[in-house]
């Protein structure tokens, strides 16, 4: 039986045993864990800024006199008023000038509204803050989901490579399962075509002016048996690991193709990622030997 995520069931049998199995394929991956993430990130990056002060500023003076549900006031629509406050609010709707009008409970009509005043003052400004925090959450969305993908690589299985897909990492070497493959793929070499070993498995993310890369090769079959180890690069090298996390089979990218202003650089970074494991490479001419690093 499939039942929509967040639908609560019960099952069960009348006078014998059974075994039920729950499987779920949207674990901490709703719309409310989602903004659980990005809401107090957001309310602190909008209290913080130097922008506005408005959410640093002190509440409303007194406003727990008037605020709260003790202070809750009925419908101001006349119909749920006792019968001596009608007559004032009627007598005050008409312009009159309370003659006739029950003093206490034209003193206690006007205390009302005096009371709603203040409410709708507090919820006006409350509101404006609660906006501020919207915007900036919505400026930070792309921030949110590269937590929860990173959240995601640290919750999940080590990827269980294929035969096609491990022969072109370095764990074929390692295994010397590529006695066909010459000496020189195991280098990276200006020519060295390359892409994502595995798509998904590996996330760029921006953080402290750093380009920093998680990636779920190394996991343990243990939940969070192994915790994740970030790799960190320079800002400047962001393009060039983007380029090569997001090529994907069928597809390959040449290193010489990355976008970075030195070849060596280039280099580099694709033989940190190879050696990482997370790196496919194939090198289907000679090597290009003109550039040397390591």
């Amino acid at each position: 039986v499939s039942r929509p995520s967040g639908v609560p069931k019960m099952d069960g049998v009348k006078d014998d045993h059974s075994l039920h199995l729950t499987v779920s394929a949207m674990q901490n991956w709703c719309w409310a864990d989602f903004l659980e993430m990005l809401m107090p990130e957001a309310l602190e990056s909008a209290a913080t800024s130097d922008k506005s002060t408005s959410l640093r500023e002190g509440l409303p003076k007194n406003f727990v006199n008037y605020m709260g549900t003790m202070h809750q006031l009925d419908d101001d629509d006349g119909e749920t008023l006792p019968e001596g406050l009608k007559q004032a609010s009627a007598a005050l709707k008409s312009g009159e000038d309370g003659e006739g009008v029950d003093e206490d409970a034209l003193m206690e009509l006007k205390a009302q509204q005096r009371i709603r005043a203040q409410q709708q003052h507090f919820k006006d400004e409350a509101k404006k803050r609660i906006m501020r925090v919207c915007k900036q959450a919505m400026s930070m969305l792309d921030d949110a989901c590269d937590q929860i993908g990173k959240r995601f690589l640290s919750d999940r299985l080590p990827p269980a490579m294929l035969e096609p897909e491990r022969v072109l990492t370095k764990e074929a070497f390692a295994n010397n399962a590529a006695n066909n493959y010459h000496d020189a793929a195991k280098k990276i070499w200006p020519n060295t075509l390359c892409r994502l070993a595995r798509p998904g498995i590996a996330r760029l993310v921006i953080e402290e002016s750093q380009a920093v890369l998680y990636h779920c090769y190394d996991n343990s079959r243990v939940y969070h048996g192994t915790p994740l180890s970030p790799m960190e690069f320079e800002i400047d090298d962001a393009p060039a690991i983007e380029q090569l996390l997001t090529t994907v089979e069928p597809h390959w990218i040449m290193v010489k193709d990355l976008i970075h202003g030195d070849i060596e650089d280039k280099m580099e970074i694709a033989q940190t990622l190879y050696d990482e494991g997370i790196l496919a490479t194939v090198l289907t001419e000679s090597p290009d030997r003109s550039v040397q690093t390591g």
